[in-house]
């Protein structure tokens, strides 16, 4: 059976700063989150997949979650301008019996804009859109072509997360993928990152989603002043 909740109020993204570090005159932070996510691709071996029909590049987990980019931005444009959430920008993949173990029914998650929740066939989606952006041909030659388009074209939502040496990407509503700067100096080198409010105001405890972390991470907002967010946390080491 599948559930899904397609999520449309008007407004702006919703940035909850997490610490990422914006844009330098020369742009060492795109340089080398595109270098370090080469590296973690490459680590990934054959959990890196091409989906012809989805038209996108799928970075798998050892425990099988996964997120995946769309190849061109601009393929799910309508005539209308809205865009097709069946064929999304990112897609968080998750199995799904943990999150209705805890207590989740989708149709109770806030709606909010740009992202659709979905349960089928076993697995918990999210489906992120973040633009409308064409790609150049060449990002469906690999996955770090794919993401070096994103970066390209999105670049003010990738930065660095100090308190963890890693880069990540901001998806929307506080939730992100992040992945270590340097696989060789940290233990968490993919990390998915989700925000726990709507599962809190759909009457979830986030605490009891098994295989998740419920816990404050260090970070800085906007002023560079240090804070204390909750975040679910599914951590990997590739290594």
């Amino acid at each position: 059976m599948k559930i899904s909740v397609f999520v449309s109020i008007t407004a702006a993204l919703a940035v909850l700063s997490f610490g990422l570090a914006g844009c330098a005159a020369t742009d060492v932070v795109a340089k080398v989150a595109n270098t370090s996510f080469k590296a973690v691709a490459d680590a990934s071996g054959d959990r890196v997949k091409w989906s012809e029909e989805d038209q996108a590049w799928d970075l798998g987990s050892p425990a099988e979650d996964s997120v995946a980019f769309s190849s061109d931005f601009a393929r799910n444009a309508s005539a209308g301008g809205i865009a097709d959430m069946d064929k999304p920008d990112v897609e968080f993949s998750f199995d799904a019996a943990p999150f209705v173990a805890a207590g989740l029914d989708i149709a109770k998650l806030p709606k909010v804009d740009g992202i659709v929740y979905e349960i089928e066939d076993g697995r918990f989606m999210y489906h992120f859109e973040l633009s409308s952006d064409k790609f150049s041909p060449d990002a469906k030659k690999s996955i770090e072509a794919t993401f070096a388009e994103l970066v390209r074209a999105q670049r003010a939502r990738v930065g660095y997360h100090e308190k963890l040496d890693h880069y990540g990407i901001k998806l929307g509503n506080g939730n992100m993928f992040e992945w270590a700067k340097d696989m060789s100096k940290n233990d968490k080198d993919i990390v998915w990152v989700l925000n726990p409010e709507p599962f809190i105001a759909a009457g979830v405890d986030p605490a009891k989603i098994q295989g998740w972390a419920f816990a404050k991470v260090e970070t800085k907002d906007d002023a560079g002043k240090t804070i204390f967010v909750d975040k679910l946390l599914k951590p990997f080491n590739l290594k």
